[in-house]
């Protein structure tokens, strides 16, 4: 099951293209911000960049999110597998147990795995975008593409 929809391929200007592929670069170029710009600057010109621009934002937006929650969960793991109580309760014991090291080194993995593979996906919808394709992106690109084209 493809996740793209190629019927505008050649449609889109060269311009409009490049915009395309800087808003999904813009996790590598500046954030959240150049694609933003970017879609309040081009929103009422041209639906392909709007479209490229709210996916790159959204993805962002769900990136941070997820980490956000992988954060949490990982400072809740490590207070209920009692790290730090016994500093707290001055029992003198403050060595690490070697299990925790481990989930804190797979925890630290998993977040460099997720934001690689992220950046990884941004620049592979870049280059499709800058095909001009209208590739959506996971879980948002459905709902944005039916706002953006109806």
């Amino acid at each position: 099951m493809k996740n793209q929809d190629t019927a505008n391929e050649t449609s889109a200007t060269s311009e409009e293209r490049t915009l395309s592929l800087l808003c999904h670069l813009s996790m590598l170029l500046g954030g959240i911000l150049l694609p933003i710009i970017i879609w309040a600057t081009q929103k009422s010109k041209s639906q392909f960049v709007r479209f490229h621009s709210l996916q790159a934002i959204f993805f962002q937006i769900m990136l941070g999110v997820i980490i956000v929650f992988g954060v949490i969960i990982f400072l809740i793991l490590m207070l209920a597998s009692g790290f730090g109580l016994g500093e707290l309760n001055n029992q003198g014991n403050s060595d690490m147990p070697v299990f925790i090291m481990i989930f804190m080194f797979s925890f630290y993995g998993f977040i460099f795995l997720f934001v690689f593979a992220a950046i990884g996906y941004s620049i592979y919808i870049g280059l499709k975008a800058y095909k001009g394709e209208l590739v959506r992106v996971i879980f948002i690109g459905n709902i944005i593409y039916k706002k953006v084209y109806g």
